[in-house]
């Protein structure tokens, strides 16, 4: 099973059991354990995960961090556990920080068993950041963060790339957020760089009070002009060439079952949500795809959206009953390519394998 797939269905557990979680010990058992599991390490294997491990600093020396991940003996990534939905503050970083100066370990994640922050020594060596590199949010993953997290994982553990990508992620980090603060209420300094470029008068306090709402809203409307310029681009793209491709999509199929239902066309119905998904990958693919390379191709179990012919599959729908479910046809770490179908909760869920479906036409491409 693909991480993604792995992280979509502890996200599931996330929400079953969470709310009834109310120690950290059961926090620990029903979350972190399996994340660990999925991360490639055995819980239960001294060598490879050692609970309660001795991180002494100065006068503290019984100090001991919940997990240290282990590899030849040494630490390598150390986990402190806290009960599901408690605040991950200032005060519990600094208990991190401490075991994280107690041992040789470059990797310090605080974790409720949803929230993961992962902390490096970026800033100086050896002495943990005060802010993390890197958040995921199991229940609702970022799917941008998916390699990043396989470097943590076991046989791909790779310290420098880590650290190395670790510092961009941060500042990334940081200047998304500093941006969706401005977005909000736009700083002094900020205004002023704004009013600098077309604003001719002094800069006073009623000039800054009468345009900060201006540059607010002036700020959003760009992400929004370019949001819809991007979707208009791709569904223009879709509805010039949709008919020319699927007359030049080659009629062989990838799959048996596939070509049986090709024989006959009686009984095959394209819903709105497949033709709704169809204009979805289209915009994934815009500009990596054109749009008379990706076709749909409906039978009566399934729907395939695939690139450039028919029997180069992306994406298969099966939205011919509930719960809808998605599979993406990109290569697994064996070298083989996927099948498994995942379950969605509605069409927009798709956004998610956005990555995946990108890699899957590059895999054609080679």
């Amino acid at each position: 099973m693909e991480l993604l797939d792995e992280i979509q269905a502890l996200g599931k557990r996330v929400r079953e059991y969470g709310p009834n979680i109310k120690s950290e010990e059961a926090t620990k058992n029903t979350l972190i354990m399996p994340f660990i599991k999925m991360l490639g390490y055995d819980p239960f294997n001294l060598n490879e995960v050692v609970p309660e491990y001795s991180a002494p600093v100065g006068e503290y020396k019984d100090a001991r961090v919940d997990y240290a991940i282990m590899s030849e003996g040494q630490p390598i990534m150390i986990i402190e556990c806290k009960t599901y939905g408690d605040e991950l503050n200032s005060k519990k970083c600094s208990q991190l920080l401490s075991y994280f100066n107690g041992c040789p370990a470059r990797v310090a994640v605080l974790t409720d068993g949803n929230r993961y922050l992962f902390f490096s020594d970026l800033e100086e060596p050896n002495k943990m950041d005060s802010k993390p590199y890197m958040e995921l949010i199991v229940d609702k993953p970022d799917t941008s963060l998916i390699p990043e997290l396989k470097k943590l994982s076991k046989g791909k553990f790779n310290l420098e790339d880590a650290i190395s990508s670790a510092s961009q992620l941060k500042y990334t980090r940081e200047f998304k957020r500093i941006m969706a603060e401005q977005l909000e209420s736009p700083h002094e300094d900020y205004l002023r760089f704004f009013l600098k470029q077309c604003y001719d008068g002094p800069i006073t306090s009623n000039v800054k009070e009468r345009f900060t709402p201006v540059l607010k809203e002036a700020l959003g409307l760009f992400i929004k002009d370019r949001v819809n310029e991007r979707l208009t681009s791709a569904f223009d793209d879709v509805n010039r060439k949709e008919k020319e491709a699927l007359a030049q999509a080659d009629s062989k199929v990838a799959d048996d079952a596939a070509a049986a239902d090709s024989n006959s066309e009686e009984g095959i119905v394209t819903t709105e949500d497949e033709k709704a998904a169809y204009y979805i990958i289209k915009s994934i693919l815009h500009g990596i795809a054109g749009g008379d390379e990706v076709i749909l191709n409906d039978f009566k179990g399934f729907c395939n959206i695939c690139y450039a012919k028919k029997s180069q599959i992306i994406v298969r729908l099966y939205f011919n009953k509930l719960p809808y479910k998605v599979a993406v046809f990109d290569t697994g770490e064996d070298g083989k390519r996927n099948q498994d179908a995942v379950q969605i909760e509605s069409v927009d869920d798709i956004f998610q394998f956005a990555e995946r479906i990108k890699a899957a036409v590059q895999d054609y491409k080679k």
